[in-house]
């Protein structure tokens, strides 16, 4: 496919220690594309736009409904023919919005916490000189043998990604009474980045400092490894926001745009 001097391929025709390279020089902001690689390459596919023989961008999509944009708007804007798909969820760099608007029309939020049509994600790190643990409550790691309980007290969806961080990342949980309230799970580690994600507290049981509790066991488990640790957070997401400040996390230069649109018929 030809865009001025702009040539794309799919991953399949290149020479992918480029690519990945190309990934390696900000891990952060390439986390997803990397791990779906590594883990789940039958479910995902890329496409990668070149301009005098550099990458320019590139268009990842995941599970036939999931899509990630990088790069310049140039490419985006010619990588998007590529997306045979009528509804998506997309992940976009905010420079993206327009391109991707004349392709396919936002219809709902990615987080439920936002206002409109479109989440607005701020990536944020732990900054381990600010690290402030707070435990309060009873505090294990989650094991094999604990996914019986995680799915009576969270349904099938949060089981999953329990099962997946204790297989591949880790995983802890806050207990209230003796009963499993809250969850902080790892499934993603790339080398030294561990992503947060899965932190969910029963609703019946919030605001009660579990997801701070079971949050700060897990960190100082990466911590003591080494680990680079990030998370993504919706910015109208403020509770959550207000956990992760406290213990120590602080907004990157990364902020991405997320958002359910279906493709605009011509």
């Amino acid at each position: 496919m030809m865009h001025s001097s702009l040539r794309i391929y799919p991953i399949e025709k290149i020479n992918e220690k480029v690519f990945l390279d190309f990934l390696g020089r900000d891990k952060i902001l390439h986390i997803f594309t990397i791990y779906d690689l590594k883990y789940m390459r039958d479910k995902t596919k890329v496409w990668i736009a070149f301009k005098n023989e550099e990458i320019h961008g590139y268009i990842f999509e995941f599970d036939n409904r999931i899509v990630h944009t990088h790069g310049t708007v140039e490419s985006i804007a010619k990588l998007l023919d590529c997306i045979d798909l009528d509804e998506v969820t997309f992940v976009i760099e905010p420079h993206h919005l327009a391109v991707v608007e004349k392709v396919f029309e936002p219809v709902e939020p990615s987080d439920s916490s936002s206002q409109g049509k479109i989440t607005t994600y701020f990536v944020m790190k732990l900054n381990p000189n600010t690290f402030k643990p707070m435990i309060r409550h009873y505090i294990k790691k989650l094991g094999i043998e604990d996914l019986d309980e995680v799915l009576k007290q969270f349904g099938e969806k949060e089981k999953k990604r329990v099962e997946n961080a204790i297989r591949r990342g880790t995983a802890y949980g806050a207990y209230e009474k003796g009963l499993l309230a809250s969850l902080a799970t790892v499934p993603e580690i790339i080398d030294d980045i561990a992503l947060i994600r899965g932190v969910y507290t029963l609703p019946s049981l919030r605001n009660r400092g579990l997801a701070t509790s079971a949050c700060s066991a897990l960190l100082k488990e990466l911590l003591s490894l080494n680990k680079e640790i990030i998370l993504w957070v919706a910015k109208d997401n403020l509770p959550a926001r207000k956990v992760y400040e406290k213990i120590g996390f602080e907004k990157t230069r990364h902020i991405l745009f997320g958002f359910k649109a279906r493709k605009i018929k011509k």
